[in-house]
């Protein structure tokens, strides 16, 4: 199809994988794509963010789809050791609430993942985060019941050398992260190879923008998780792709705007024409 004269453009949504290969063959043959590809989306919560309500925000924006989400929330970065004590026990808590279920019942808090292969991706990396001196705070284990469900899992302790580090965890896997101060917890937001979208929690709400400015994301929503709407754009940089989906930028993206200029018989060949 992408090889086809009477294909002018081209999108995808996917992996970094199926991103690199579809924008490779576009390229061969001249043509635009939009690649809207995986995150690892941070939430920042500053020290004077109201804990209980970003708890819940971060527990929806983790575990929406159950956690299967190019833009959930998969690294929560909290400010302040003892706010981060607090944090955790409180997220723990509200993620061991979560009824497991059958993804159309109402009342589910914690479905399925999508595919026998995309639970055992991340119990791969669970146990490699482990062992390469992560901890389980809550969950690790694939729950005994048909379908492929796995307990809500948050992970901490994680270096720059742990093999998660720098990966997407693409399900009910949170990192948690503690920080003394607001400049780590913008490096760490931006020491990741994805910069699609990412959160920061304040009481402050222009100290939250000033913030979000500094996050490398092509989105940060200030005092909510990711989401998205017809109205907004969508997209992001460094891994996580490029060019924009919905909204009037993402229509420019699927058009070749066309320049039509008319001057008045006579005129100069070159320039700007003077009236009068």
């Amino acid at each position: 199809l992408i090889d086809d004269p009477r294909i002018v453009g081209v999108t995808i949504t996917g992996s970094e994988r199926a991103g690199a290969a579809v924008a490779e063959r576009a390229g061969r043959n001249l043509k635009k794509v939009v690649a809207e590809l995986g995150g690892s989306d941070p939430l920042i919560v500053l020290e004077d963010a109201p804990l209980l309500s970003t708890v819940e925000s971060a527990i929806f924006g983790r575990m929406f789809n159950t956690g299967q989400s190019c833009v959930s929330s998969k690294r929560i970065i909290v400010v302040g050791r003892v706010r981060g004590q607090a944090f955790q026990d409180a997220f723990v808590s509200g993620l061991a609430g979560l009824k497991v279920g059958e993804p159309t019942a109402e009342d589910t808090g914690l479905g399925p993942m999508s595919s026998e292969r995309a639970l055992n991706l991340l119990l791969d990396q669970i146990s490699a985060a482990e062992k390469g001196g992560a901890k389980v705070v809550v969950g690790g284990e694939r729950i005994d019941r048909p379908g492929f469900y796995l307990q809500a899992t948050v992970l901490t302790d994680i270096t720059s050398g742990n093999p998660v580090y720098a990966q997407e965890l693409f399900g009910p896997v949170a990192s948690l992260f503690v920080v003394d101060t607001e400049e780590e917890a913008i490096a760490l937001a931006n020491a990741s190879p994805f910069g699609l979208g990412g959160s920061v929690f304040t009481g402050d709400t222009a100290r939250g923008r000033a913030v979000a400015d500094r996050i490398e994301s092509g989105m940060v929503f200030v005092n909510q998780p990711a989401w998205t709407t017809p109205e907004l754009p969508f997209g992001g940089v460094k891994r996580s792709g490029y060019g924009r989906e919905l909204s009037e930028l993402g229509f420019g993206e699927f058009v070749n705007r066309k320049l039509v200029t008319v001057v008045p018989a006579g005129s100069p060949p070159w320039g700007p024409v003077q009236s009068g």
